[in-house]
């Protein structure tokens, strides 16, 4: 029996007839419940000729979801009972985290899949806090892909944005040439929405550091996506602690019906910066009635001695009234990179170790305590 996903899948579409795919007035059960329980509509309708959107080339999908809360075709089968993932966020993080536990319900369901030289790449779910972007997906090829393929091309396009972007991205096989990945972006700034397109161009694994030309897709992927955002709010916090030299500052904490997420910021002294190679920051995080909450690192923005971080944890308990934030820092002088200036210069940078660059250190600070807006 196909799941409600190969059923969608098997609907015809006639491509040359449309370039814009509108998805609206989509009901759902929730995740827990076995049927569903609305229609789905579907709208396709023609661009005009000369429409400025150029970009949008026919045979591009442009999945419009109209509201995050009521989007999404639940699937309430797990990846242990049939071949194919439901529920591809919570599988990917295999009881890891916890984070991505409320995702599946409050996603929007995408399943639009493009196919290219036998190979095919179905968007599945996507969700939008505001600033963080993730989405999954499942890849069919005619070929072995290795364990662990990721995309290669143009990447992401993020409508009007030209700010700094932070993400992961990765799969894993799940069946004979079948993968399921997952892929997460975040923007600096808050937003109401989002507008995408991924233009993908090959698919392989890299992760043993090279790429075999046998087991590597190439293809021409396209897809627009539009989100709005989840519901948020925003409490401002500023409160920081400060030890050898580095500076932990909670700026924020924003909640979702999904997520709950701490923007923080690190500060450390010239002095202590010329010591180490690399600095960063996990916060160890729980609430007062004893849940603790293990989180995703988003990345880091800023320059020199300053960074700016943002960390994702799943659903708050709605009872809790404190949040008890640990930071934990590590000091390493390992690895290397790229440096660059504020006029786009690179430069490279490589760490060293001596009597006065340790291998590594680890700090960790007081507890930060904040009480919860109601």
């Amino acid at each position: 029996m196909k799941d409600i996903y190969e059923l969608l899948n098997d609907v015809n579409i006639d491509e040359s007839e449309m370039d814009e795919y509108e998805v609206n007035n989509i009901g759902v059960s929730s995740i827990e419940k076995l049927r569903i329980k609305k229609t789905l509509r579907n709208a396709i309708k023609k661009n005009k000729p000369g429409h400025k959107k150029a970009i949008i080339a026919a045979g591009l999908f442009f999945a419009m979801i109209g509201c995050a809360g009521t989007i999404g075709i639940a699937n309430p089968t797990y990846a242990t009972d049939i071949p194919i993932v439901g529920d591809i966020f919570r599988f990917l993080d295999n009881d890891r985290t916890g984070v991505y536990d409320k995702y599946k319900e409050n996603a929007n369901e995408i399943n639009v899949t493009k196919e290219s030289n036998g190979n095919s790449i179905t968007i599945k779910d996507a969700i939008f806090d505001g600033r963080t972007l993730t989405y999954t997906y499942e890849i069919k090829s005619n070929k072995d892909l290795g364990k662990n393929p990721s995309f290669g091309g143009d990447g992401i396009e993020i409508e009007d944005y030209r700010g700094g972007l932070t993400g992961s991205a990765g799969a894993q096989r799940v069946n004979k040439n079948t993968y399921v990945g997952q892929d997460t972006y975040t923007i600096d700034e808050q937003r109401e929405k989002i507008n995408f397109q991924l233009k993908i161009k090959k698919i392989s694994d890299g992760s043993n550091g090279e790429v075999k030309e046998a087991n590597e897709a190439t293809g021409n992927w396209k897809f627009k996506i539009s989100l709005p955002a989840l519901k948020s709010t925003k409490q401002a916090v500023n409160k920081g602690i400060e030890k050898e030299g580095i500076k932990i500052n909670i700026d924020s904490i924003s909640k979702t019906t999904a997520t709950f997420s701490i923007n923080f910021s690190q500060s450390i002294t010239k002095e202590e910066k010329e010591k180490w190679f690399d600095v960063s920051t996990k916060l160890e995080v729980r609430d007062n009635l004893g849940n603790v909450y293990k989180g995703e690192d988003n990345g880091a923005s800023g320059y020199k001695t300053t960074l700016n971080f943002r960390e994702t944890f799943g659903k708050l308990d709605d009872k809790a009234q404190q949040l008890i934030i640990t930071p934990k820092i590590h000091m390493s002088n390992t690895g290397g990179g790229v440096e660059t200036d504020k006029d786009g210069k690179e430069t490279e940078i490589k760490a060293k170790t001596d009597k006065n660059h340790l291998e590594k250190g680890d700090i960790i600070l007081d507890n930060i305590v904040v009480n919860l807006d109601k």
